[in-house]
């Protein structure tokens, strides 16, 4: 019977050594594959080493960091591969690494993300040949292609540098405005007075193909007086809307509605859009504010644990907020801060001399046991009854010299007027004890000592660095024990403050923390000790000097800078105080006044056309002298003939 159990036993126990083995072979056969760059065959090795031995932690260890190491460099290669336009190399790193690890997302991303790049390509291209054909129209749709591009990604560089090609053609150019056909922008001339409003629409229908609706309460007896040359379309209905307290709404290519410009008919008739911002780097709270201060904008909510805002207001305004972000939401700058510290201690000591005692004694000694001195003695004392303690003479002929340099050489980086620290040293434990109702407890709090660094760049747009540093360097002088038993310690420090303002890669050098002790520690027999020529025979003296000084040397490297943003895209047209985003003129930027008006003058354009409106009376400007000088020129205004209410001679 217990034959039969051992030889079971043996049995078993020779199986699972086989076992053992042959998994261990497996295991090293997968290694040796995976490091000659057989991928397929090496993985399946290992996953086969862990099916045989499951029990095995190592084997499924080392078989999942394989294959994670694997995945990661080929999504490495894919995203450097996809970055440099190798689309179709990198979809098949992506793929291999999903066969590896078909779970992993950062290669589904790069799947995403190289499906989007298409799309992307595509659409520039549309956009780049609208560019080339130069039109406003053709421009306006250019940037139209760019918008939803610009949305998934803002930060793209060839999306960027077509879209500032776009907006400095746009402003030698009148950009389209929203739907409108061409003929919205054709040049016209007119010359009414007291004329009603209805006439003088009906007449620019006539001439630019539109066609005008009007809301059943605008008042058919409102009248107007205009007189324009060589403006455009555009222009001669938005002055005359605002003298008149009207208001349009576009409802298709050549179809747009008037109606009274009042809090009800623009809620009517006014068209809203939602727009989800997406922001990458500012603070949500801050553009969420600047928003509602500079546009006064109606509905806002905001995401912070995603970073975005969702704005609901008219076109208009969606574009100018779209502006605004686009100044607010920038990368915050970084810097590099290369940073030596280097302390240099030097020690020289030196002890010379012959140390003599410095005390003798004398001692009476007994008869008595273990020397013990009885009465009877005291009658007896002569010299082998009295004892003579006297120190031994010692020569010390000693000399230490000792140099140390500590050198701390950390880099580091640092986003723009945050605040790096940095600690090379120890934690000194400092036992406190506290006695409360008779019981005693122990508190341990802990000291740093060592070096300490704390540094707060703050980044200028000349490329300067203004570096706020605080640097301490401390060590334990000395351990101290009260009476008590607590233990303490006296610790030495230096330390230096100050705010520096260097150029990018420029090496500022701190020094001057020095520390000098000299000290002299002497043991000589008074009076003869003290003779010039005799101090080292008859007595000795110890001399100690220590000098140590801490040098800092700090580099800034920026690695992102403050970049100064284009005119175009810093300085736009946003309405007046009352009609914030303003008619006709969204996405203009401001060009130099003078000079465009100047180039009006010398073509014979008047600068500043007027509009009178008798119901609200006297005549009044529809546009200030600098809204005039934007308004874009034609080559040669088209023949309008004349106003069918044009005043005749001598009225």
């Amino acid at each position: 019977m217990n034959k039969t159990i051992a030889t079971r036993f043996h049995a078993i126990a020779a199986s699972l050594l086989l076992c053992a083995c042959a998994g261990n072979q497996t295991f090293k056969e997968g290694n040796a594959l995976l490091d000659a760059g057989q991928i397929d065959q090496g993985l399946a090795k290992l996953e086969q080493a862990a099916q045989e031995d499951p029990h095995n932690a190592e084997y499924r260890i080392v078989l999942l960091n394989r294959r994670l190491k694997l995945v990661n460099a080929m999504n490495s290669r894919a995203d450097a591969l996809r970055l440099k336009g190798q689309g179709a190399d990198a979809a098949k790193l992506y793929e291999r690494a999903l066969t590896i690890d078909p779970a992993n997302q950062v290669a589904r991303q790069g799947l995403s993300a190289l499906t989007q790049d298409s799309r992307h390509q595509q659409v520039m291209a549309d956009a780049e040949a609208l560019y080339q054909r130069g039109g406003e129209a053709e421009l306006a749709q250019a940037q139209e292609l760019l918008r939803p591009l610009l949305a998934e990604r803002p930060g793209q560089r060839d999306l960027l540098r077509l879209k500032t090609r776009l907006n400095d053609a746009q402003t030698r150019l009148r950009p389209a405005n929203g739907r409108l056909a061409a003929a919205y922008r054709k040049p016209v001339t007119l010359e009414f007075r007291d004329a009603p409003v209805r006439a003088v629409f009906d007449f620019i229908g006539k001439v630019s193909g539109l066609n005008f609706v009007f809301d059943r309460e605008v008042d058919p007896a409102l009248r107007a007086t205009i007189s324009v040359r060589d403006t455009s379309i555009e222009e001669a209905i938005g002055m005359l809307l605002s003298a008149n307290q009207l208001e349009q709404s576009v409802t298709g290519d050549r179809s747009i509605t008037i109606y009274p410009n009042n809090p009800q008919k623009v809620k009517d008739y006014q068209q809203l859009v939602v727009r989800n911002f997406l922001l990458a780097n500012a603070d949500v709270k801050t553009v969420a504010f600047s928003l509602k201060t500079l546009l006064k904008a109606r509905d806002i909510v905001t995401d912070e644990r995603i970073g975005s805002i969702i704005m609901r207001d008219t076109p208009a305004m969606i574009r100018m907020a779209e502006r605004i972000i686009s100044m607010q939401d920038v990368a915050d700058p970084e810097v590099m801060l290369e940073v030596e510290v280097l302390e240099v201690k030097r020690t020289r000591g030196q002890e010379l001399g012959i140390r003599w005692p410095d005390s003798a004694g004398l001692t009476l000694l007994g008869s008595g046991e273990f020397g013990a001195l009885n009465v009877g003695d005291l009658r007896h004392i002569n010299s082998g009854k009295i004892g003579l303690e006297l120190g031994s003479v010692k020569l010390n002929a000693n000399k230490t010299d000792t140099d140390s340099n500590i050198l701390a050489n950390p880099r580091i980086r640092v986003r723009n007027k945050d605040k790096a620290k940095v600690l090379i040293g120890d934690r000194v434990p400092v036992i406190t004890v506290t006695t409360n109702n008779g019981v005693s407890a122990d508190s341990v709090n802990y000291v740093d000592v060592g070096l300490k660094l704390d540094v707060e760049p703050n980044v200028y747009l000349d490329d300067e660095v203004a570096i706020k540093i605080n640097l301490e360097v401390s060590s334990v002088v000395k351990e101290i024990i009260s009476k008590s038993g607590t233990q303490a310690y006296q610790i030495g420090t230096r330390s230096a403050a100050t705010v520096l303002r260097l150029k990018d890669g420029e090496t500022q050098v701190l020094a001057g923390l020095i520390n000098d002790e000299d000290r002299t520690t002497a043991n000589k027999i008074p009076g003869i000790g003290d003779l010039p020529m005799m101090s080292r025979l008859f007595g000795s003296q110890k001399d100690d000097s220590t000098r140590s000084e801490i040098v800092l040397s700090i580099t800034p490297r920026i690695l992102r800078s403050i970049q100064r943003p284009e005119l175009p895209a810093a300085e736009f047209y946003s309405g007046t105080e009352s009609d914030v985003g303003g008619r006709g003129q969204s996405g203009l930027a401001l060009a130099s006044t003078g000079d465009m008006a100047q180039g009006a003058a010398q073509d014979g354009v008047p600068t500043q056309p007027t509009v009178d409106n008798p119901a609200t009376g006297g005549g009044g400007s529809g546009m200030t002298g600098a809204d005039s000088a934007l308004t874009p020129q034609a080559a040669k205004p088209e023949p309008t003939g004349q106003a069918p209410y044009a005043p005749k001679k001598g009225q």
